[in-house]
């Protein structure tokens, strides 16, 4: 199973107005690329987004709607939401699924503690398990339930996170796939999202 870490605002994410790398690689090989559904296979031709032809007119629609949900997220920041009307080229990193199972195991341990102190930044690592990344700094993950069902980090706690802790050897693989993401994330201002 292959599992990808997106960077790209969510209109994008939502409705399919991307092209991933395994679709170029495919296509640069003359393979025909297909999305395998309910309803069966369904060959995308070289060049279409992966949520077909109208992918881009529907990101359009659904764009407006999207902002107003983003506003009654449960976090509170100073800064605006980022630029869900971005045209910026998405990015994709692949990470080694035992590996991040591994990460993943090691962020959602409970944290150790000296007396009942916890070491500086010890709660950023629950940020590390989110598979939705915002680009904001908020303390608490929370479960987001419009327009994605995701648990959800945010990019600069998680990053803070990466950098402190110590990760076990086995995971070491997926923090490094994790913080190219979150730095694209972070340098781009939008969403990172984790797609298994």
């Amino acid at each position: 199973m292959a599992i990808d870490f997106m960077v790209l605002p969510l209109s994008r994410y939502i409705v399919g107005d991307f092209i991933t790398p395994a679709m170029r690689s495919a296509w640069a090989s003359g393979v025909p690329y297909s999305i395998i559904g309910p309803e069966g296979a369904r060959p995308l031709p070289e060049g279409l987004p992966f949520g077909g032809p109208e992918a881009p007119v529907r990101r359009a629609r659904v764009i407006d709607m999207l902002v107003e949900d983003l506003r009654q997220l449960p976090v509170s920041t100073p800064d605006p939401l980022w630029d869900e009307r971005s045209e910026a080229e998405p990015r994709f990193h692949r990470v080694d699924p035992a590996s991040y199972e591994a990460l993943l195991e090691e962020a959602r341990r409970p944290g150790k503690s000296f007396l009942g102190f916890r070491k500086r930044g010890e709660g950023d690592r629950v940020h590390v398990a989110a598979m939705l990344f915002l680009p904001r700094d908020f303390e608490a993950t929370f479960e987001m339930t419009t327009p994605l069902r995701r648990l959800t980090g945010s990019t600069p706690r998680a990053l803070a996170a990466l950098e402190r802790m110590h990760w076990p050897d086995n995971a070491k693989a997926a923090v490094d796939s994790l913080r190219a993401a979150l730095v694209d994330s972070r340098d781009h201002q939008v969403p990172m999202i984790v797609d298994w």
